[in-house]
């Protein structure tokens, strides 16, 4: 069995195939990314939450002080977009879900859990960035180009 050891999170076979397939990295907007952006993304958030010495724990649900929002201030800052934040969110739920044995994990609800630390959050944002690198397409060269009119 192949198997990729990142953080104490093993992949299985069916979580590593499902990341391999090019429609994991598609964001909303139908553009494609690479696992580099994915995680830098994930790293710039990472750093932000750090720096900032973000603590999930006295906050509520409501709080403006969790991953989602790290992740969304991050492309706020140039530092990623709307795409390679969803990537980074779905591929965040699946290494979630290796390392809890859980059949699906919301980030969103794991980051809110009582017991969460600031160490937790980073270092899933680490093991994710990580498979993102190993899993997710390398530059992309090109893009087709749909004139008006034309159909594929």
């Amino acid at each position: 069995m192949t198997a990729l050891a990142i953080a104490g999170t093993t992949l299985s076979e069916e979580t590593a195939r499902r990341l391999a397939r090019p429609e994991t990295w598609y964001g909303p907007s139908g553009t494609k990314v690479t696992g580099e952006a994915v995680a830098a993304h994930l790293q710039a958030a990472a750093a932000l939450m750090a720096r900032e010495n973000w603590d999930p724990q006295p906050h509520t649900s409501s709080s403006r002080r969790n991953l989602y929002y790290a992740l969304l201030h991050t492309g706020d800052d140039g530092l990623g977009d709307d795409d390679t934040r969803h990537v980074a969110e779905r591929l965040l739920g699946a290494v979630l879900a290796e390392a809890t044995g859980a059949p699906f994990v919301d980030y969103e609800a794991w980051n809110h859990h009582a017991t969460r630390t600031l160490e937790d959050v980073l270092r899933a944002c680490r093991a994710t960035a990580a498979v993102a690198r190993e899993y997710g397409p390398g530059p992309i060269t090109g893009h087709p180009q749909i004139e008006p009119g034309q159909t594929r």
